[in-house]
Protein backbone atom coordinates (compact mmCIF):
# COMPACT_ATOMS: atom_id res chain seq x y z
CA UNK A 1 0.00 0.00 0.00
CA UNK A 2 1.49 3.34 -1.04
CA UNK A 3 1.93 6.28 1.45
CA UNK A 4 -0.22 9.35 1.35
CA UNK A 5 1.04 11.97 -0.42
CA UNK A 6 3.17 14.34 2.39
CA UNK A 7 0.87 17.58 2.92
CA UNK A 8 2.74 21.41 2.19
CA UNK A 9 2.14 24.87 3.93
CA UNK A 10 1.52 27.18 1.10
CA UNK A 11 4.67 28.94 0.53
CA UNK A 12 3.48 31.39 -2.31
CA UNK A 13 4.14 31.91 -5.66
CA UNK A 14 6.53 29.40 -7.52
CA UNK A 15 10.50 31.26 -7.15
CA UNK A 16 10.95 33.72 -9.80
CA UNK A 17 7.60 34.84 -10.17
CA UNK A 18 7.32 36.95 -6.99
CA UNK A 19 7.57 41.01 -6.69
CA UNK A 20 8.26 42.74 -3.72
CA UNK A 21 6.34 45.59 -2.41
CA UNK A 22 6.03 48.58 -2.97
CA UNK A 23 5.94 49.07 -6.08
CA UNK A 24 5.48 52.74 -7.86
CA UNK A 25 3.62 53.83 -10.83
CA UNK A 26 3.59 57.17 -12.39
CA UNK A 27 1.43 58.92 -15.05
CA UNK A 28 -1.37 56.54 -15.79
CA UNK A 29 -3.97 57.68 -17.62
CA UNK A 30 -7.13 57.21 -15.24
CA UNK A 31 -11.13 57.79 -15.09
CA UNK A 32 -12.45 57.45 -11.27
CA UNK A 33 -16.36 57.67 -10.90
CA UNK A 34 -17.88 57.74 -7.30
CA UNK A 35 -21.36 56.45 -7.60
CA UNK A 36 -24.40 55.93 -5.61
CA UNK A 37 -25.40 52.12 -5.26
CA UNK A 38 -27.40 49.62 -3.39
CA UNK A 39 -27.20 50.70 0.41
CA UNK A 40 -28.56 46.80 1.34
CA UNK A 41 -25.97 45.80 -1.15
CA UNK A 42 -22.72 47.43 0.44
CA UNK A 43 -23.57 46.38 3.69
CA UNK A 44 -24.13 42.89 3.06
CA UNK A 45 -20.71 42.85 1.13
CA UNK A 46 -18.41 44.08 3.42
CA UNK A 47 -16.50 42.02 6.07
CA UNK A 48 -16.58 42.27 9.78
CA UNK A 49 -14.58 45.70 11.28
CA UNK A 50 -15.81 47.15 7.99
CA UNK A 51 -19.47 49.42 7.95
CA UNK A 52 -20.49 50.83 4.75
CA UNK A 53 -20.00 55.14 4.73
CA UNK A 54 -23.30 56.63 4.68
CA UNK A 55 -22.94 58.11 0.94
CA UNK A 56 -23.59 54.82 -0.01
CA UNK A 57 -20.72 55.25 -2.84
CA UNK A 58 -18.75 52.47 -4.63
CA UNK A 59 -15.47 54.26 -6.42
CA UNK A 60 -14.75 52.52 -9.93
CA UNK A 61 -11.14 53.26 -10.91
CA UNK A 62 -10.60 52.41 -14.94
CA UNK A 63 -7.31 53.41 -15.63
CA UNK A 64 -3.76 52.65 -18.23
CA UNK A 65 -0.88 51.84 -17.81
CA UNK A 66 1.13 52.32 -21.01
CA UNK A 67 4.74 51.74 -20.51
CA UNK A 68 6.95 49.61 -18.18
CA UNK A 69 9.32 52.49 -17.78
CA UNK A 70 5.99 53.79 -16.19
CA UNK A 71 6.40 51.60 -13.45
CA UNK A 72 9.14 50.38 -10.82
CA UNK A 73 9.23 46.42 -11.91
CA UNK A 74 5.54 45.54 -13.42
CA UNK A 75 4.46 45.42 -17.26
CA UNK A 76 1.96 47.87 -18.78
CA UNK A 77 -1.31 46.87 -17.76
CA UNK A 78 -4.90 48.05 -17.79
CA UNK A 79 -7.04 47.92 -14.71
CA UNK A 80 -10.24 48.06 -13.63
CA UNK A 81 -11.48 47.92 -9.81
CA UNK A 82 -14.50 48.57 -7.64
CA UNK A 83 -14.67 49.56 -4.00
CA UNK A 84 -17.20 49.95 -1.40
CA UNK A 85 -16.47 53.60 0.34
CA UNK A 86 -16.38 52.73 4.42
CA UNK A 87 -17.04 54.65 7.17
CA UNK A 88 -14.84 55.84 10.19
CA UNK A 89 -11.10 55.00 7.82
CA UNK A 90 -10.76 58.32 6.35
CA UNK A 91 -7.81 59.77 5.05
CA UNK A 92 -6.37 63.16 4.54
CA UNK A 93 -6.07 64.47 0.87
CA UNK A 94 -5.04 68.30 -0.12
CA UNK A 95 -6.44 70.24 -2.68
CA UNK A 96 -4.22 72.90 -4.69
CA UNK A 97 -6.94 74.29 -5.68
CA UNK A 98 -9.85 74.19 -2.23
CA UNK A 99 -7.56 72.94 0.33
CA UNK A 100 -7.09 70.27 2.48
CA UNK A 101 -10.57 67.31 2.63
CA UNK A 102 -11.05 64.48 3.81
CA UNK A 103 -11.86 60.81 1.65
CA UNK A 104 -13.62 57.88 3.18
CA UNK A 105 -11.42 54.39 3.03
CA UNK A 106 -12.42 51.81 0.00
CA UNK A 107 -12.91 47.59 0.40
CA UNK A 108 -11.84 46.06 -2.65
CA UNK A 109 -15.44 44.23 -4.09
CA UNK A 110 -13.88 43.75 -7.45
CA UNK A 111 -10.38 44.35 -9.24
CA UNK A 112 -9.74 43.10 -13.24
CA UNK A 113 -6.06 43.41 -15.04
CA UNK A 114 -4.62 42.32 -17.76
CA UNK A 115 -1.31 41.62 -16.48
CA UNK A 116 -0.31 38.31 -14.78
CA UNK A 117 2.70 40.25 -13.19
CA UNK A 118 0.67 42.45 -11.64
CA UNK A 119 -2.44 39.94 -11.10
CA UNK A 120 0.14 37.98 -9.01
CA UNK A 121 1.55 40.86 -7.34
CA UNK A 122 -2.00 42.07 -6.04
CA UNK A 123 -3.54 39.23 -5.15
CA UNK A 124 -0.15 37.72 -3.27
CA UNK A 125 1.00 40.43 -1.60
CA UNK A 126 -2.10 42.45 -0.36
CA UNK A 127 -5.07 39.97 -0.56
CA UNK A 128 -6.86 42.23 -3.39
CA UNK A 129 -9.48 39.77 -5.75
CA UNK A 130 -7.72 40.06 -9.11
CA UNK A 131 -9.21 38.22 -12.01
CA UNK A 132 -8.25 38.50 -15.62
CA UNK A 133 -9.68 41.58 -17.77
CA UNK A 134 -9.31 44.56 -20.26
CA UNK A 135 -9.94 48.19 -19.79
CA UNK A 136 -9.98 50.01 -23.23
CA UNK A 137 -10.60 53.67 -23.85
CA UNK A 138 -12.20 54.87 -27.31
CA UNK A 139 -12.24 59.06 -27.22
CA UNK A 140 -13.40 61.02 -30.18
CA UNK A 141 -12.96 64.63 -29.14
CA UNK A 142 -14.09 65.12 -25.90
CA UNK A 143 -16.01 62.24 -25.62
CA UNK A 144 -14.51 58.98 -23.74
CA UNK A 145 -15.61 55.74 -23.59
CA UNK A 146 -14.35 53.06 -21.26
CA UNK A 147 -14.72 49.53 -21.06
CA UNK A 148 -13.89 46.85 -18.97
CA UNK A 149 -13.80 43.61 -21.20
CA UNK A 150 -14.02 39.87 -19.57
CA UNK A 151 -13.74 36.98 -21.42
CA UNK A 152 -14.16 38.97 -24.87
CA UNK A 153 -17.54 40.74 -23.20
CA UNK A 154 -18.41 44.13 -22.12
CA UNK A 155 -18.94 43.85 -18.96
CA UNK A 156 -18.81 47.67 -17.47
CA UNK A 157 -19.38 50.79 -20.36
CA UNK A 158 -18.74 54.41 -19.16
CA UNK A 159 -19.34 57.49 -20.96
CA UNK A 160 -17.81 60.60 -19.79
CA UNK A 161 -17.17 64.01 -21.50
CA UNK A 162 -13.57 64.90 -20.63
CA UNK A 163 -11.06 68.12 -20.73
CA UNK A 164 -7.69 67.69 -20.92
CA UNK A 165 -6.74 71.31 -19.28
CA UNK A 166 -6.03 70.65 -15.54
CA UNK A 167 -7.73 72.29 -13.35
CA UNK A 168 -5.66 70.86 -9.68
CA UNK A 169 -3.52 68.42 -7.74
CA UNK A 170 -4.32 66.45 -5.62
CA UNK A 171 -2.08 64.41 -3.20
CA UNK A 172 -2.09 62.84 0.07
CA UNK A 173 -2.97 59.35 0.84
CA UNK A 174 -6.24 56.54 0.69
CA UNK A 175 -6.71 54.33 2.57
CA UNK A 176 -7.90 51.01 0.87
CA UNK A 177 -8.66 47.24 2.91
CA UNK A 178 -8.81 44.04 1.24
CA UNK A 179 -9.76 40.98 2.77
CA UNK A 180 -6.54 38.47 2.60
CA UNK A 181 -7.32 35.12 2.05
CA UNK A 182 -5.11 31.74 1.51
CA UNK A 183 -6.73 28.19 1.47
CA UNK A 184 -5.14 25.41 3.54
CA UNK A 185 -3.70 23.06 1.31
CA UNK A 186 -5.81 20.03 3.49
CA UNK A 187 -8.91 21.59 2.37
CA UNK A 188 -12.10 22.74 3.99
CA UNK A 189 -10.40 26.18 6.06
CA UNK A 190 -8.18 29.14 5.15
CA UNK A 191 -5.10 28.77 6.56
CA UNK A 192 -5.08 33.04 6.40
CA UNK A 193 -8.19 34.62 6.72
CA UNK A 194 -7.43 38.60 7.69
CA UNK A 195 -8.60 41.69 6.77
CA UNK A 196 -5.69 44.17 5.51
CA UNK A 197 -4.96 47.57 5.66
CA UNK A 198 -3.23 49.55 2.56
CA UNK A 199 -2.45 53.09 3.10
CA UNK A 200 -1.60 54.62 -0.96
CA UNK A 201 -0.30 57.85 -1.71
CA UNK A 202 -1.10 59.49 -4.42
CA UNK A 203 -0.26 62.88 -6.90
CA UNK A 204 -3.10 63.64 -9.16
CA UNK A 205 -2.88 65.99 -11.63
CA UNK A 206 -7.01 66.78 -12.02
CA UNK A 207 -8.76 67.75 -15.26
CA UNK A 208 -12.92 67.96 -15.99
CA UNK A 209 -14.96 65.08 -16.40
CA UNK A 210 -18.80 64.25 -16.07
CA UNK A 211 -19.85 61.18 -16.35
CA UNK A 212 -23.42 60.77 -18.27
CA UNK A 213 -23.93 56.71 -18.55
CA UNK A 214 -22.46 53.86 -16.97
CA UNK A 215 -23.76 50.26 -17.91
CA UNK A 216 -23.25 46.71 -16.02
CA UNK A 217 -23.72 43.70 -18.34
CA UNK A 218 -21.97 41.30 -16.32
CA UNK A 219 -23.31 37.47 -16.67
CA UNK A 220 -26.33 36.29 -14.72
CA UNK A 221 -24.12 34.18 -12.70
CA UNK A 222 -21.17 36.69 -11.97
CA UNK A 223 -22.76 38.08 -9.05
CA UNK A 224 -21.04 41.78 -9.76
CA UNK A 225 -24.41 43.10 -11.25
CA UNK A 226 -25.47 43.95 -7.72
CA UNK A 227 -22.61 46.59 -7.40
CA UNK A 228 -23.80 48.55 -10.41
CA UNK A 229 -25.54 51.94 -9.62
CA UNK A 230 -28.72 53.12 -8.69
CA UNK A 231 -30.82 54.91 -10.97
CA UNK A 232 -31.29 57.81 -11.85
CA UNK A 233 -27.82 57.58 -11.89
CA UNK A 234 -25.82 59.63 -9.13
CA UNK A 235 -22.28 60.84 -9.49
CA UNK A 236 -21.24 62.87 -6.70
CA UNK A 237 -17.40 62.27 -7.34
CA UNK A 238 -15.85 62.21 -10.42
CA UNK A 239 -11.96 62.10 -11.06
CA UNK A 240 -9.70 62.25 -14.45
CA UNK A 241 -6.42 62.81 -15.23
CA UNK A 242 -2.88 61.53 -14.39
CA UNK A 243 -2.43 59.91 -11.52
CA UNK A 244 0.99 58.36 -9.55
CA UNK A 245 0.32 55.93 -6.96
CA UNK A 246 2.47 53.37 -5.17
CA UNK A 247 0.98 49.82 -4.42
CA UNK A 248 2.39 49.88 -0.62
CA UNK A 249 3.30 46.83 1.38
CA UNK A 250 0.07 46.12 3.45
CA UNK A 251 -0.55 45.74 7.39
CA UNK A 252 -2.73 43.20 9.04
CA UNK A 253 -5.57 44.83 11.59
CA UNK A 254 -7.48 42.19 12.05
CA UNK A 255 -7.31 38.30 12.08
CA UNK A 256 -10.60 36.56 11.42
CA UNK A 257 -9.28 33.18 12.47
CA UNK A 258 -7.91 34.61 15.81
CA UNK A 259 -11.43 35.81 16.36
Amino acid sequence: MSEPPTQTRYTGMPHGESIPAPQLVRDAQALVVGYEADPEVLEAMLPPGLEPHPNNLVQMNMYRVEDSTQTSHLDPYSLTYLCIEVADHDSRVLSEAGGEMTIPGRFWVGYWNDSPTMSSFVRETLGIPCMPGVCSWDREDDELVSTLTVDDEAVITTEASVDDEQIDTLSGHLNYYAHRQVPDPSGGQAQISELVEIPIPFICELATASVSDIEFDFPENSGFSKYAPVEPLSTPSVLYGSITITYSQGRTIRDYLAD
